[in-house]
């Protein structure tokens, strides 16, 4: 998916998928910008490396920049210690 991405995003010096505005793609694309680190975190494994999708990275980088995204993303930390707890309440079924 992010190499799929990678092949799309930012194409002729835009900002966004599709111009300079935010629109439904970036949107449905959020979770890359904002969960999958998250989750990254959460697992302790790395999956998204920048320097191997630089227009994914620029893309987060403006996608989280606007306003009405930053004002409304979840708590990072939050979402961290969540799935951190989802984990572990799934590794103790496992192993019951």
């Amino acid at each position: 998916m992010l190499e799929a991405m990678e092949e799309h995003v930012l194409i002729g010096g835009k900002k966004f998928f599709d111009g300079d505005e935010i629109n439904m793609v970036d949107i449905a694309f959020c979770m890359v910008a904002h969960w999958l680190g998250a989750i990254e975190d959460a697992a302790g494994l790395k999956v998204f490396e920048p320097h191997k999708f630089p227009r994914v990275s620029s893309w987060i980088q403006n996608f989280k920049s606007v306003p009405v995204i930053k004002d409304n993303l979840p708590d990072t930390d939050k979402i961290v210690a969540h799935l951190k707890r989802l984990k572990e309440m799934l590794l103790t079924s496992k192993s019951n």
